[in-house]
C-alpha cells in the first residue's frame, strides 16, 4: 500500500512540473562576453538540480574513496573479532563436552585475538588442569591475571581467585586453596560458593573451628543441605576432640554452643572422647542432657560404659527414661548392662531378655551369655553365644 502511494505521487508530481515547464514563458539570460546565452527557465532549473545531484554523487564517492582504508581495517577488525568469538564458544562448548585439547586451542586463539583475554584465560587454565598439565595450567591463570589488573575490573580478578582455589583444591592443594580464599575473602568476595569451597578444603587440612563457623554461616543462609551439615559436624567434632588431653577436652567442650552438644552425633563422638580420657562425670552430664531431649541407642550405650559415674544413680535415670520412652530395646539393653556391671544379675536378665522380645540383636544375644557365664550358667551361656552368631 505504502509502495503505491509513493508511485502515485511521483507521478502527480511529474504531471505537475510537466504543466509548469509548459505554461511557463520565462527565460534566464547569461551574458559572457562577448556572448550572450539565453536559456528558458525549466531548462536552466533542469541543469541546475543535474549539477546539485551530480556534485552530490561525486563529494560522496570522494568521501567514500577517502575512508575506504579505514573501513577496510575495521572490517578485518570486526572479521577477527567474529572469529574470536567463535573460537571462544567454541572453547565453551568443548570444555563442556570434555575436549579439553581442542577447548584449550580454541581459548588461545581467542586470547592472542584479544577478545575477551581473562574469560579465554580461565577457560584453557581448566583446560589444561584436566589435560593434567599444571605448567600450562599455572601459565594460563598468569595471562589471565595480569588482563584482569590491566583492565581493572575487581570481579574478574575474583574470578581468576577463584578459579585458581577450585584447580588447587581439586588438585588436593588445599592449603593453598584456603590461601588464595584468603585473599578473596580480604577482596570482598564472601558469597556462597566461596564458603563451600573453603568449608571443603577446611575439612580436608583439619581446620576444625573455621570449618564448623562457615558450616554455620552457610547453614543460616540454607546454603547446605543438613545431611551434609550433620557429616560436617561430626567430622569437625571428631577431630576437634581427637585428643587425650584432659584439660584441651574440657575447655573444647566449654566452647561447643548447648544447642549442637545435645544433638545425638555430637553427643555420641564428645562422649567417646570424654569417656576415653577418663573424664566420666562431664561424659555422663552430657549423655543424659542429650538423651533428656530423644533416647539414642549408641549414646544408651556409651552411657552404661560409664562405669564411675555411680551405677545406682545411672539405673534411676534409665527408670525414669523408661517411662519416658517406652518399648525402645536399646533403653532396656542399657539397663541390662548397668545392672550387669552392677552384679545384679537377676535384673540385668530381665532387662536384656525384654530387650531381645522386642528387637533381637546380636550385641543383646552376647550380653545376657556374659550375665549367664558370670552367674554360672554356661549351657545357657553357651546357647547365647551360639545365638549372638546366627543374628
Amino acid at each position: 500500500m505504502r509502495g503505491l502511494f509513493w508511485i502515485l505521487a511521483l507521478f502527480a508530481t511529474a504531471v505537475g512540473l510537466a504543466l509548469t515547464a509548459r505554461y511557463n514563458d520565462g527565460y534566464v539570460l547569461l551574458f559572457v562576453a562577448p556572448k550572450r546565452i539565453e536559456l528558458s527557465l525549466t531548462l536552466f532549473a533542469i541543469l541546475q538540480i543535474s549539477a546539485f545531484v551530480l556534485l552530490y554523487f561525486f563529494v560522496r564517492a570522494a568521501a567514500y574513496t577517502l575512508r575506504l582504508p579505514d573501513m577496510v581495517r575495521e572490517f578485518r577488525a570486526t572479521r577477527l573479532r567474529q572469529k574470536a568469538r567463535h573460537a571462544l564458544f567454541d572453547a565453551l562448548v568443548s570444555t563442556h563436552e570434555g575436549r579439553y585439547a581442542r577447548a584449550e586451542r580454541a581459548a588461545r586463539l581467542a586470547h592472542d585475538t584479544g577478545e575477551e583475554p581473562v574469560l579465554a584465560g580461565l577457560v584453557a587454565a581448566r583446560a589444561a588442569h584436566q589435560l593434567g598439565r599444571a605448567e600450562l595450567r599455572e601459565e594460563w591463570l598468569a595471562r589471565a591475571s595480569q588482563a584482569a589488573t590491566r583492565d581493572g575490573g575487581k570481579s574478574l580478578l575474583h574470578a581468576v581467585l577463584m578459579t585458581r582455589a577450585e584447580l588447587l583444591s581439586e588438585q588436593g592443594r588445599d592449603a593453598e586453596a584456603l590461601e588464595v580464599l584468603g585473599e578473596l575473602k580480604r577482596g570482598g568476595a564472601r558469597h556462597i560458593a566461596t564458603q563451600r569451597l573453603a568449608l571443603t578444603s577446611m575439612l580436608r587440612v583439619g581446620v576444625w573451628d573455621e570449618a564448623l563457623r562457615t558450616a554455620r554461616q552457610l547453614e543460616e543462609h540454607k546454603a547446605i543441605h543438613p545431611a551434609l551439615m550433620h557429616k560436617t559436624r561430626a567430622a569437625a567434632y571428631g577431630g576437634l576432640f581427637a585428643t587425650s588431653d584432659a584439660q584441651l577436652l574440657r575447655d573444647r567442650l566449654r566452647g561447643v554452643p548447648r544447642e549442637e552438644r545435645l544433638m545425638a552425633p555430637v553427643a555420641r563422638t564428645i562422649a567417646r572422647a570424654l569417656i576415653a580420657a577418663g573424664i566420666v562425670a562431664e561424659a555422663r552430664e552430657l549423655i543424659e542432657a542429650a538423651l533428656d531431649l530423644a533416647w539414642d541407642d549408641a549414646l544408651g550405650v556409651l552411657y552404661a560404659d560409664c562405669d564411675a559415674a555411680g551405677g545406682s544413680v545411672r539405673l534411676e535415670r534409665c527408670e525414669a527414661w523408661r517411662a519416658r520412652y517406652p518399648g525402645e530395646a536399646g533403653l532396656l539393653f542399657t539397663l541390662g548392662r548397668i545392672c550387669a556391671t552392677m552384679a545384679l544379675w537377676g535384673k540385668a536378665q530381665e532387662y536384656l531378655e525384654l530387650s531381645l522380645a522386642l528387637r533381637p540383636a546380636a550385641r543383646a544375644h552376647l550380653e545376657l551369655a556374659r550375665v549367664f557365664d558370670a552367674s554360672g550358667r554356661v549351657d545357657e551361656a553357651n546357647r547365647q553365644f551360639r545365638m549372638a552368631a546366627q543374628a
